[in-house]
């Protein structure tokens, strides 16, 4: 229990719920910024834009969905027993567990539809119908990386977890690492230009994604520090191994170096030059992961 399978489980499902979020949004809020580019001398660029536009959600839809789908199975695998999850869809009962199995499996519905969509270019998902499905992603993606924390919170024998920050810790770890696979894949688009300056305001969100996971953060090292039950844990945190590997790699590369990065390429004028930013944010969402496992089952 709570090994590299729960690792994996936690990073790829809040990644991808995260990029599902984010490019759901941005799907819905495309059709505005698009007119505005698509009048007069500018419909050719308009027409350009929305053409790299697609063909990033025919990337990060079905990247997205791989890397749930490796989640929901590392998750169940840790299960011990994975047929359970046949018995919680038909028999379903108020846990935890029934909880996030309903919005593993939501998501992943939804976004086989949304990849189905700007892959094949599906009739019967096109239109109103298809704006439905992606108005849907944005609730089930946020319950999804919501779970993650509650997942870990749940069990309240650990005393580490039971705090009420991990979830917003989670989430904003989770929304954070989503904007980054969006950019990263972003960034290896041909004609990447045209996306990466529509993209800004992305790099604006990430910004405040890192400044709200550091204080949820902190809030969650808070409450570790104030609950005498978790002392055991805190002293893990700081024994020089893990405190080393937590500042450098949660708040280095998680947190301070993708934040320099972002502000560095929002003072200029073009677009930026080099993915540095989203990986380090990866690295540093996985390494947060890892910390908190390895920390609260001493």
């Amino acid at each position: 229990m709570y090994g590299s399978l729960v690792i994996a489980y936690l990073f790829l499902g809040g990644a991808s719920a995260g990029g599902f979020f984010v490019m759901s949004i941005w799907t819905l809020m495309f059709p505005q910024a698009l007119r505005k580019r698509s009048t007069g001398s500018n419909s050719t660029l308009g027409h350009r834009l929305a053409e790299s536009f697609a063909t990033l959600q025919a990337r990060i839809y079905p990247l997205c969905l791989l890397f749930l789908i490796l989640a929901m199975l590392f998750l169940f695998w840790d299960l011990g027993s994975p047929e359970r999850v046949i018995y919680i869809l038909l028999l379903p009962h108020p846990t935890m567990l029934t909880f996030g199995t309903i919005c593993l499996f939501s998501e992943a519905l939804v976004g086989a539809l949304l990849t189905a969509a700007s892959l094949f270019r599906v009739r019967m998902l096109d239109g109103g119908i298809l704006k439905i499905i992606t108005i849907l992603c944005c609730p089930t993606s946020l319950a999804t990386m919501a779970y993650t924390g509650m997942f870990l919170m749940s069990n309240i024998g650990i005393a580490l977890w039971n705090s009420w920050a991990i979830i917003p810790l989670f989430i904003c770890s989770s929304l954070s690492c989503g904007i980054a696979l969006v950019l990263l894949a972003d960034y290896f688009l041909s004609g990447r230009t045209l996306v990466l300056r529509a993209a800004r305001p992305l790099q604006k969100l990430h910004l405040i994604c890192i400044v709200a996971e550091a204080l949820s953060l902190a809030l969650f090292v808070y409450s570790g520090l104030s609950n005498p039950e978790a002392t055991r844990s805190i002293e893990i945190l700081l024994s020089p191994q893990m405190l080393s590997m937590s500042t450098i790699g949660v708040l280095g590369l998680g947190m301070l170096l993708p934040a320099g990065c972002e502000l560095f390429s929002l003072a200029q004028q073009e677009s930026r030059t080099i993915p540095l930013s989203d990986v380090l944010c990866l690295m540093g969402g996985l390494i947060l992961r890892y910390c908190i496992i390895t920390c609260g089952v001493h």
